[in-house]
């Protein structure tokens, strides 16, 4: 009898896809299982665990209870595990996608949520009521009367409001029906299955599934609550209509798309520096203006209801949260370990920022190249850093299947070790060192492999070309 062998041939990893991967056939003894059955066994085993993870972790979303985090963890590693399996999948059924994508989604809504849901539930309802968030804090003297019975758990109760008014807006419509997590909740969860559409649209269901089936995506917004995806869906969107369509009006498509996104959240506002300096340099000054002009204009409308009176204070610039609040970060913690005034100076960090904006609008070929670079500086210069910001990069990331951000969307739940210590009794809102190079380094060192790779396949690819080129050189001589 021959010894048991499990053999991978034909292994090629073409701009780090490993969707290319190709089983040969596992044999024992006169027992075949043929490639299409193993890779069947990764489908269920994936699609298994991603559910039983989901499902697992439902009772522990509280993370103010002792030990929930512990138990959180190990239905991620679950969760985590399928996700993994996935990779190394060469096709996905709608059936199969969509399945795993909707149900490990709807898993999660009775989940309790993070605590941000709260202000936006609080936010909603008191515009309702005739009051501007921007104007009053969650703590102010106007609003006691009103307060309801989740009011305590409303976060930083002494800032006013920091999301961009057109989030307000959704937070009011949504909170006019009823300030309900559930409905707030399953209208985060519709602009996330969106992004997956659109995803699957461009690029098919196997790419997708890195976004879909992403434990850190299923979990932010239909488990943690977080509004991300209302901002993450025109960028998106944005960016399929800029890259992918030749018609003229695409800039006008396009910049519409991303000032939405800018009115949900003000981080992408240099990608809307992009654009308009794209429109500068491939058409004229005038589509420069008109783009920036567009780019605004949701903003412009959004801000309208929010400003009166001569006033219009949509940042509260003064509060600790935005001028020397840390959360898991990585290069201001390396600056603060040399120069330890930098800890209450988070201004200083929109400097290195500015000049990476502007070395990408030289060198960035396309908007995914841009935004998918803009967000790795941001992330890694940020002062404040929650784990549901990685969820940004994946999108952009299904192309070539970034290995940055596959294993950050694993690693960064070290995150919720935070949370653990705090249910102690342990308020020091700082990871220790192991826990910051356990989150940030398979992102790092993710993102470095990729980047080689890429490099490596273009400059072969470029050789190619050259050597073809002098061939038929040469023939033609």
């Amino acid at each position: 009898m021959s010894d048991p062998k499990f053999k991978f041939s034909n292994l090629k990893i073409s701009n780090l896809k490993l969707s290319n991967l190709k089983l040969s056939n596992f044999k024992i003894s006169n027992f075949n299982i043929s490639s299409s059955k193993i890779e069947s066994i990764f489908l269920y085993l994936s699609a298994l665990l991603l559910l039983l993870g989901a499902a697992y972790i439902i009772p522990y979303g509280d993370f103010r209870q002792p030990g929930n985090v512990w138990q959180f963890w190990l239905g991620i590693g679950v969760m985590s595990l399928g996700f993994a399996l996935s990779w190394m999948l060469r096709k996905v059924s709608g059936i199969w996608f969509w399945g795993v994508a909707i149900l490990t989604r709807l898993l999660l809504i009775p989940m309790y949520p993070g605590d941000d849901v709260w202000r936006y539930l609080w936010e909603g309802y008191i515009q309702n009521l005739g009051f501007s968030p921007y104007e009053f804090a969650p703590n102010a003297a106007e609003l006691v009367s009103f307060r309801t019975e989740w009011w305590s758990q409303i976060n930083h109760q002494d800032v006013s409001a920091i999301y961009p008014p057109v989030v307000q807006l959704g937070f009011r419509t949504l909170a006019a029906i009823t300030p309900a997590v559930a409905l707030f909740k399953s209208a985060f969860i519709l602009a996330d299955l969106a992004v997956c559409w659109l995803l699957t649209r461009r690029f098919g269901f196997e790419k997708a599934i890195l976004y879909a089936w992403n434990p850190l995506v299923i979990y932010s917004f239909a488990g943690g609550a977080h509004y991300d995806t209302w901002f993450i869906l025109p960028l998106v969107a944005a960016w399929l209509v800029f890259d992918y369509s030749s018609k003229s009006a695409r800039w006008m498509w396009s910049s519409l798309l991303l000032g939405i996104s800018v009115a949900a959240k003000w981080m992408s506002l240099p990608i809307l520096g992009f654009l308009t300096w794209r429109a500068f340099r491939e058409v004229s000054i005038k589509k420069a203006v008109v783009v920036l002009l567009w780019g605004f204009l949701p903003f412009l409308l959004s801000a309208i209801p929010f400003c009166h009176t001569g006033q219009c204070l949509l940042i509260p610039t003064g509060s600790v949260f935005v001028s020397h609040g840390r959360s898991a970060e990585f290069i201001p913690h390396l600056v603060a370990q040399v120069w330890e005034p930098s800890l209450k100076a988070n201004w200083i960090y929109i400097i290195p920022l500015a000049l990476a904006c502007v070395l990408l609008l030289l060198r960035s070929r396309n908007f995914r190249q841009f935004t998918e670079l803009y967000f790795f500086a941001l992330l890694s210069l940020s002062p404040i850093i929650h784990a549901w910001y990685f969820t940004w990069l994946v999108p952009f990331a299904v192309i070539v299947g970034n290995w940055g951000v596959r294993l950050v969307s694993i690693s960064t739940f070290v995150y919720f070790a935070l949370q653990h210590r705090k249910a102690l009794g342990n308020h020091d809102w700082r990871l220790t060192s192991k826990e910051r190079w356990l989150l940030w380094l398979p992102f790092i060192l993710g993102w470095l492999w990729t980047t080689w790779r890429l490099l490596v396949d273009y400059n072969s690819t470029e050789l190619a070309t050259s050597e073809h080129v002098l061939q038929d050189s040469e023939s033609s001589s």
